[in-house]
């Protein structure tokens, strides 16, 4: 069993077939046991992502909608949401000062270290933070993480890849 944080651009792995995918699938066993935790932000971007998708003729409309209706139902019981607080902003614009991060990372990356706090208060483990964006990796890694790509590992099988 471990601590995850995962990025957007992990969990969109979970409902779309592409690099990682296998990784991803696998974290979110419920055999294993694994901590899932996701930024409340993500609320928006994974809907996002998926919403591009479609724009861009990747998936149709009735994919997108069936992704984002599979996301909001894994929210309450697959993930734990770290909520973005005032204090989680201002940490976010404090990372903006010190390194170089968008918008949404920072607030991702703030999750992340509120996470990490509350892990050593308990005295467990500290998260490993999971993201496709080598940026954002390095970031977290220079702020402590350990840190892992889901792009590092095979796309899951589907008929239309095998």
């Amino acid at each position: 069993m471990g601590t995850y944080f995962f990025d957007t651009s992990v969990i969109v792995k979970r409902y779309t077939p592409e690099q990682g995918q296998t990784l991803v699938l696998d974290l979110c066993d419920p055999k294993w046991g694994h901590n899932l935790y996701i930024s409340q932000s993500a609320f928006v971007e994974v809907v996002s992502s998926f919403c591009r998708k479609a724009h861009e003729k990747v998936i149709t409309v009735e994919v997108r909608d069936r992704l984002i209706d599979l996301f909001r139902q894994d929210i309450p019981t697959g993930y734990i949401t770290i909520p973005v607080t005032t204090e989680i902003y201002s940490a976010a614009g404090n990372l903006c000062r010190t390194h170089r991060l968008r918008a949404y990372d920072a607030v991702q990356l703030a999750c992340a270290l509120d996470l990490r706090e509350q892990t050593r208060a308990s005295k467990l483990p500290d998260p490993i933070f999971l993201c496709a964006d080598n940026n954002l990796l390095s970031i977290a890694n220079a702020e402590g993480f350990a840190i892992d790509n889901p792009n590092n590992y095979p796309q899951a099988k589907t008929e239309s890849n095998e």
